[in-house]
């Protein structure tokens, strides 16, 4: 798919080095009992994990096209929508991203800044809503919908890449985890890591991490109370596809928004590490397998950020 799109538009193969080859390190669990191995995302372009999957979108989407001509549109909460603006914008591909209702006019800002063309779901509708919103902006005006949520392009991009890059980094370091955390947004990094570990390392156990506030599967309706961004359950009972026909691989778990910035500010404070709310949580959920297995047990979790303006003002205030 790479050599394919690469091949339609050259200056993809460019982004390319600016993804991936990202750290681990590695940092005392909760209890202290044992080690957590933090993959460290925010050293991609554009500061975020998601820079890897607006790298897989835009290969998948202009290799099926095989054109360079594409309209593109995308709902994203935040993370995404940068990484698709700066990347359309290098590439001067015609982009128009949805954000949720509530999401922050810094963001609408910087999607503006980046030449994409912005705008947002119903009130009250949260994320589902920003999806339902660019449907109608893929039928309205006749632009190719990424659909982050149903792109096998992204699954396989983190078996191969970043799951890969994990692997190699746990055997020079000489680590056998106990577990992978990771919080789910559409489930392609946590489905497509898991694959890359499970044939190396079959009983590590795969923790599918949620909010509180917005579990896997939640019948409720979407609402927009603060959480941990980028991840959640979408509402009404709906599942992540990606994540849907592996549930018996997996553990489901949740971490409440006020518990994910009591430990962004410890992980700060006491090792000198900046994450997001996100791998916050997905530090918890590790810490809980390690604290409990044997002695020197370790475990991972997925850092896809340092964190938004907003979350640290968030965690600062508490």
């Amino acid at each position: 798919m790479e050599r394919q799109a690469h091949a339609v538009l050259p200056e993809l193969a460019a982004l390319r080095p600016t993804v991936g080859a990202t750290p681990v390190i590695p940092v005392p669990s909760r209890a202290g009992k044992g080690t957590v191995w933090l993959k460290m995302e925010a050293t991609n372009a554009t500061g975020s994990m998601k820079a890897r999957t607006a790298y897989a979108l835009l290969c998948g989407v202009v290799a099926r096209a095989g054109t360079r001509a594409v309209r593109l549109t995308e709902y994203s909460g935040g993370s995404l929508a940068l990484a698709l603006a700066e990347f359309c914008g290098e590439l001067h591909l015609d982009l128009h991203l949805v954000v949720p209702h509530g999401a922050s006019q810094r963001l609408r800002r910087q999607l503006h800044t980046q030449g994409a063309k912005v705008s947002t779901g119903l009130p009250g509708t949260g994320f589902l809503g920003a999806m339902e919103a660019a449907v109608r902006v893929a039928a309205e005006e006749n632009r190719e919908l990424l659909l982050q949520h149903c792109a096998r392009d992204v699954v396989a991009m983190h078996r191969e890449h970043t799951g890969a890059e994990l692997v190699d980094q746990l055997r020079q370091a000489g680590v056998r985890p106990e577990a992978f955390a990771a919080a789910v947004g559409s489930g392609g990094s946590v489905i497509g890591i898991a694959q890359a570990l499970w044939p190396c390392e079959p009983d590590c156990r795969i923790l599918a991490l949620f909010p509180a506030e917005a579990p896997y599967g939640d019948p409720a309706p979407p609402g927009e109370a603060p959480r941990m961004s980028g991840t959640g359950g979408l509402g009404h009972g709906l599942r992540q596809p990606l994540l849907e026909p592996h549930e018996s691989r997996i553990e489901l778990c949740t971490v409440a928004y006020p518990e994910a910035l009591v430990a962004m500010r410890h992980l700060r404070a006491t090792h000198g590490v900046a994450v997001c709310g996100s791998g916050a949580g997905a530090w918890l959920a590790a810490s809980t397998v390690v604290d409990a297995a044997a002695p020197v047990a370790a475990a991972v979790a997925l850092i896809a950020a340092r964190g938004t303006a907003e979350e640290w003002a968030h965690a600062d205030a508490r």
